[in-house]
């Protein structure tokens, strides 16, 4: 195969463009951002092939020392990994020296161990905000979605007449196209939003995001300092709006006892080694789960 010289900055250029259309906004900003941070510096205005095993096993054994998280350190790696697997298909080389990268062993499973008190104190507190747009974003939250799946949904992936709301693949950790089905809270909380787009943008249907910034008109970026106000405003302990997830988790099958292959498809999880097994389940499945959680309290 003949080899063109390309530096690994040009090639992560190439890489983005690629990969743009086919990843959320979320991920290609944290890609971006990993690069600059970490290997653009390093290694940006080099030949992709004067780079071997040596230099990069070198590099993940620096990031290692300087403190990152082995996790992050294997996202760093396995951007460059993928990069390269990328530059074969491309004839830019006809190696990839990530492929024998080592890492040490790491358990990245999060533990949700809060009190059954303070899981049922943080969804009263989500459902008692009292900052309208922040309170329905966090509530759907409490629905199983990721942040970036709520503020990405646009009226284009929700269907109000059947009660239904599909998660694409571009927009979810995933990758598979979801839909799941909407309770009655969430459906007059969605109604409205609906109506106020239908009026602002003189359309019978409404396009564009759902949530949207009331600062900027466009969409929400970072929800901290809300989520703080909101753990404040119930005397809270510092809790991550990711959390929330794991509460559904613990929440739903420790304390409400609902089957994990329906919790799994709640959360939009692909597998059962986070919930155990991947099994399929029906769009009421989600609906099901959150009504119990808040029947409960």
């Amino acid at each position: 195969m003949k080899i063109t010289s390309i530096t690994l900055n040009d090639l992560f250029i190439q890489y983005i463009e690629i990969i743009e259309p086919l990843q959320s906004e979320q991920t290609i900003r944290t890609k971006k951002g990993y690069y600059r941070k970490h290997i653009q510096n390093r290694f940006g205005d080099k030949d992709i092939n004067t780079l071997g095993y040596r230099e990069y096993q070198l590099f993940v054994n620096d990031l290692l020392k300087s403190g990152l998280k082995p996790k992050t350190v294997k996202n760093i790696k396995d951007i460059l990994q993928v990069m390269y697997k990328m530059a074969n298909k491309l004839g830019y080389t006809d190696k990839n020296p990530l492929s024998d990268i080592e890492l040490p062993k790491f358990d990245n499973k999060l533990h949700f161990h809060y009190s059954l008190e303070y899981q049922q104190k943080l969804i009263k507190a989500i459902l008692e905000f009292d900052e309208p747009i922040y309170k329905d974003i966090f509530f759907f939250l409490l629905h199983g979605r990721r942040l970036n799946e709520v503020l990405s949904l646009e009226w284009e992936m929700v269907d109000l007449n059947k009660m239904i709301y599909y998660i694409p693949a571009k927009i979810n950790k995933a990758k598979r196209n979801m839909a799941h089905m909407m309770g009655k809270d969430l459906y007059d909380r969605l109604s409205v939003y609906y109506h106020q787009a239908c009026v602002k943008q003189g359309k019978l249907i409404p396009k564009g995001y759902i949530f949207l910034n009331p600062k900027t008109g466009k969409k929400f970026v970072d929800l901290r300092k809300p989520w703080k106000r909101l753990l404040a405003s119930q005397n809270l302990p510092h809790t991550r709006i990711h959390d929330i997830r794991h509460l559904i988790g613990t929440y739903s099958i420790n304390h409400l006892e609902i089957p994990i292959e329906k919790v799994s498809h709640t959360l939009g999880h692909t597998s059962i080694e986070i919930t155990q097994k991947y099994i399929s389940a029906s769009p009421e499945t989600s609906k099901e789960v959150f009504e119990k959680i808040i029947s409960s309290l």
